[in-house]
């Protein structure tokens, strides 16, 4: 059950820390409203699932034939949460605020597919993508681990992101979010950002054992 909550809960920091699929998601419902941002999210949900299905397949084979290269990766992938946590606390202290404009007017030039796309893109071609889903299954997948759970694991991972930016693409389309969010962007921030150092630092340990 720990392990289940746990990559549920770094599925969700992921989502939050700022990156190109949480601007997509921001932008499109501020600027289009609620469906495409929505459209966008579940286009962010579809790449997830492609780029979870090549990494669960890929790792089974390392698992099954080399060993420490299978350790050797998920150092690298503690290291690689590590370096989300670091970005996510320094871009607290940059000094710079992400503005965007509400232009939402009720009625959207862009269609739910056009919504869809941008969202399946702007994921399935970030590279840090794959490298994300490589540091958390790298952690919670063994030779031991069960072929159904590490599955479980990848559409664990899938919903948690994809929910987490459904929700935003709703909240994002209140008049009010742009202010409270901007107010409490750079707490929360930090805040993920060390639960991510924390996660990186017991998946290091571990995998150092």
């Amino acid at each position: 059950k720990n392990m289940f909550l746990e990559v549920f809960l770094i599925g969700i920091l992921a989502g939050i820390s700022p990156g190109p699929d949480f601007f997509i998601v921001m932008k499109n419902s501020l600027e289009h409203g609620k469906k495409i941002g929505i459209a966008s999210a579940l286009g962010i949900g579809a790449a997830l699932l492609i780029h979870a299905s090549y990494t669960i397949l890929g790792l089974a084979i390392v698992i099954q034939t080399y060993v420490y290269v299978f350790k050797m990766i998920q150092i690298l992938g503690a290291c690689y949460l590590a370096y989300l946590g670091i970005q996510a606390i320094i871009s607290t202290v940059s000094g710079k605020d992400v503005e965007f404009e509400h232009g939402n007017t009720g009625v959207s030039d862009k269609t739910f597919l056009q919504g869809f796309n941008n969202g399946f893109l702007c994921n399935i071609l970030n590279p840090k993508a794959f490298l994300f889903f490589l540091s958390v299954f790298s952690q919670f997948i063994s030779p031991e681990t069960p072929h159904w759970m590490a599955w479980v694991y990848g559409l664990e991972v899938v919903v948690a992101v994809a929910g987490w930016f459904v929700i935003l693409s709703i909240l994002a389309s209140a008049n009010r979010f742009q202010r409270v969010y901007n107010q409490c962007r750079k707490w929360l921030d930090r805040f993920f950002g060390g639960l991510l150092l924390y996660f990186a630092y017991k998946i290091s340990r571990s995998a150092l054992d």
